[in-house]
């Protein structure tokens, strides 16, 4: 039997799919000459005087995958825009390659593979053909895990959970990946010590097969002990023990650190949290936590403005305190200051209320609106509980009530309502201001209560979905799509509040056109609202420079008498293009828009909107 020991190190090999320059180990070239790889720094000393221009083709990579792993390590292709000084050079590249490229095969199972390549120097630009010859795939036909260490040894894992099975190809990457996992599961069970002690590999040119064999070290069996906490300042250390629900006694599992340590940032009270160094065991198996804690300021304030050629300038300022009583608590005060729009709300979050990842939330608002539809003035209580869910969702349910005064039409009614809001939203993005990857959801569903004889009951339904979806590296080119719907139920829109009623058009709608204005229009071209919505949105952000984007956008959307969209009316499109200038707080957004069905005497020829944070 003709067989190889295979080092751990070369189990390693799933690093080389990101391969830069490799050392040189000439096999099989019919033209190679053996040589050290170059220095890291030849490619900049080879650029000063470039002579040898080349071209690359690499045949005989046995699947599409791993001629793409090929072309990616190749330091030939790496450094095609750098070409070398001299054919001696050339060559070093090239015999790199050929090393390169048996480690990349080596990697997939391809053990006996044969790489050679041939080099002519007199075409211009010189041309270098790899020839590969890959060889039968080995398989693993033998895979074992060995525990040592530990007085209490635990169960040895089924390879099928690790992804392993007899007769598999023998690739680098499930074989480190197996490996990692065991450690990985130890560490869940007991094991915080465990490690990799020795990783085999015998590869048989005989049979064309692998035999693995994994060595543990588990280390003792440890249970955690008691939890200290330090570095507090103003939060409340019981608050903190109540978040984390500690059970002294059970095994010790990494993941109850983890997700601790995660509780604990996202509640937005601290800088960072870390474990601190464990000290000496009890009784040889109990280990003490102790994490260490830094709050980061509680207290906040920020301003910010906005503007629009229909609405006009508008300012935000907030005051904000994150652990208003000790406990996490969060109350915060808005005021908005614009042309149509003045309010004061101020918002109260009593987290992890009764029990762990539910909320308590009230909100006290005040507003007086002036639109072209009508004019408000309102107050407004909400009380209500959110929980999350699933990790992604937040659901919550509560009671409102409000009393408002509105101005149609030369008629002022007052109304007074009882909502009973019902939400639900879903958040997979990476950025609050700024998504490049991810899609978000969000629905309410809201019953009103009239309380008074001019007031009517009815049901209000909302759902409001986007996705990103970054087409080129770096988030360079991010692709981005919403959708919005709206219904109501109950009586016809005229006697629903004005403020209650779906519009369309503007910078968080429709942009080409004025701020409420696409639906139906009175004989004064006044919008009505409607009891019906339905709108879309597809953006293009391109990034110039790491500061510097552009964003072409179109966007349409139509308002509907009826209780659900039945599209009697023309569906109305805007068309335009964003500048972006990305800080650290989010992008600042600048758009100008044109309405792409223009209607005589209602509409401008263009439209453009500032503010800070995307359109969606």
């Amino acid at each position: 039997m003709q067989s190889r020991y295979f080092p751990p190190a070369l189990l390693m090999l799933i690093a080389i799919l990101s391969l830069g320059a490799l050392p040189a180990a000439a096999q099989g070239g019919a033209e190679t000459q053996a040589a050290p790889a170059a220095p890291a720094d030849d490619a900049a000393g080879e650029a000063a005087a470039p002579q040898y221009r080349y071209d690359v083709t690499i045949e005989g990579a046995p699947t599409d995958a791993i001629d793409d792993l090929l072309n990616e390590s190749s330091r030939l292709h790496q450094l095609e825009d750098r070409p070398p000084p001299s054919l001696a050079a050339l060559r070093r590249r090239a015999d790199a390659d050929v090393a390169g490229f048996l480690k990349v095969l080596q990697s997939e199972g391809y053990y006996a593979a044969e790489v050679a390549y041939k080099l002519d120097s007199s075409a211009d630009p010189a041309e270098i053909r790899f020839e590969i010859k890959p060889g039968p795939v080995f398989r693993i036909s033998k895979f074992d895990i060995n525990f040592k260490g530990a007085a209490e040894l635990p169960e040895k894992p089924a390879l099928s959970d690790l992804g392993i099975e007899m007769g598999m190809p023998a690739r680098s990457e499930p074989v480190v990946n197996a490996a990692t996992d065991v450690v990985t599961n130890l560490a869940h069970h007991g094991y915080p010590d465990a490690a990799i002690e020795k990783q085999d590999a015998i590869v048989d040119f005989a049979t064309d097969t692998m035999e693995v064999t994994l060595t543990i070290d588990t280390g003792a069996l440890l249970y955690f002990g008691d939890l200290t906490i330090e570095g507090l300042d103003e939060v409340k250390e019981d608050y903190i023990r109540r978040l984390a629900e500690w059970k002294p006694g059970i095994l010790y599992d990494t993941r109850v650190i983890d997700d601790l340590r995660r509780r604990y940032l996202r509640s937005g009270l601290f800088d960072s949290v870390h474990l601190k160094p464990r000290g000496p065991l009890i009784e040889g198996k109990i280990v003490p936590i102790t994490l260490v804690f830094t709050e980061r300021d509680h207290r906040s304030v920020g301003l910010g403005a906005s503007y629009s050629t229909s609405e006009g300038v508008g300012t935000q300022y907030f005051w904000e305190h994150r652990n208003f009583f000790g406990n996490g608590e969060k109350l915060r005060t808005d005021l908005t200051i614009a042309q149509i729009k003045r309010e004061l709300a101020v918002t109260f979050v009593k987290p992890n209320f009764i029990q762990l990842d539910q909320n308590f939330n009230a909100k006290f608002d005040i507003r007086q609106e002036e639109t072209d539809a009508y004019d408000e003035n309102a107050v407004t209580f909400f009380a209500g509980l959110d929980r999350r869910w699933r990790n992604r969702w937040v659901i919550g349910a509560g009671g409102s009530l409000e009393y408002s005064r509105i101005k149609e039409d030369g008629v002022t009614t007052d109304f007074m309502l009882a909502g009973v809001p019902l939400t639900a939203r879903y958040n997979k993005t990476n950025d609050v201001l700024d998504p490049t990857t991810g899609r978000r959801f969000s629905t309410s569903l809201v019953p009103y209560f009239g309380l008074n004889p001019d007031t009517p009951t009815f049901v209000r339904l909302e759902m409001d979905g986007s996705v990103y979806y970054p087409v080129i590296g770096e988030d360079r080119v991010v692709l981005a799509a919403r959708s919005k719907l709206g219904m109501m139920f109950g009586d016809d829109a005229s006697s629903i509040p004005a403020s209650k009623r779906f519009y369309s058009g503007g910078g968080g709608s429709v942009r080409g056109y004025k701020f409420q204005s696409v639906g139906p229009l009175d004989a004064d071209h006044d919008p009505l609202g409607g009891r019906s919505l339905l709108e879309v949105g597809f953006e293009a952000r391109t990034r110039i420079t790491d500061t510097i984007g552009l964003v072409p956008f179109i966007e349409g959307g139509n308002v509907y008498e009826s209780m659900a969209p039945d599209f009697s009316g023309d569906f109305l499109w805007g068309a335009g293009l964003g500048f972006r200038y990305y800080t650290a707080i989010g992008p600042i957004r600048f758009d100008v828009a044109v309405p792409l069905n223009r209607r005589k005497n209602v509409d401008d020829a263009y439209q453009f909107y500032i503010s800070i944070g995307q359109a969606f």
